[in-house]
């Protein structure tokens, strides 16, 4: 009797750990997966440089960065350098740069701030939203080719998971704010 009570007890534990290692293999597949899509979604994230800079930028005469920084001056509106690189993912250093490069070919201009004398906020010029708009068949060719293999449906669902994720992603917050190290 002893000896039945030990087996079902042991075939309990054996059980119980059978049943422990799924929910351990559910929980690192489930991670995996993550992680998947997480390095899918970097490797997109750089490979649609490739387009924009083949299909608008190059085209147009603009640096990827300058590209960029003009393209979100005419969606965000008013903003200063640190916040642009924030916004984008950029070195400071990179907007800084881009920024002067666009301010010379009089595509953005200071914009004032009377409220913080060393903000500098830029807004896009008169010229640089005349230059954004000439850019969009550019961007309309680069869109039809990444898109226009997908249906209406499938769209509508990217949109969706993509505005979801972004909100995700403005509402992280690192558990130690740390200044980014800069590499050459």
């Amino acid at each position: 009797m002893a000896f039945a009570r030990f087996c079902a007890t042991i075939r309990g534990y054996r059980a119980f750990e059978i049943h422990g290692n799924m929910i351990e293999n559910k929980k690192s597949d489930q991670q995996s997966n993550e992680i998947g899509l997480l390095v899918a979604m970097l490797r997109f994230a750089s490979l649609i440089s490739r387009p924009m800079r083949d299909g608008v930028a190059d085209p147009a005469g603009f640096s990827s960065n300058e590209l960029r920084i003009l393209m979100a001056l005419s969606g965000e509106g008013e903003s200063a350098g640190h916040d642009l690189a924030e916004l984008m993912g950029m070195h400071a250093m990179n907007v800084s740069r881009a920024l002067s490069s666009l301010h010379d070919m009089g595509l953005v201009e200071p914009a004032k701030n009377t409220k913080n004398r060393r903000r500098k906020p830029y807004r896009i010029s008169a010229r640089g939203a005349r230059a954004h708009v000439a850019l969009e068949p550019y961007i309309a060719q680069v869109a039809r080719h990444l898109f226009g293999m997908l249906t209406a449906r499938e769209r509508a669902a990217l949109e969706q998971i993509l505005a979801k994720l972004d909100r995700q992603v403005q509402a992280w917050q690192p558990s130690e704010r740390r200044p980014h190290v800069p590499r050459a």
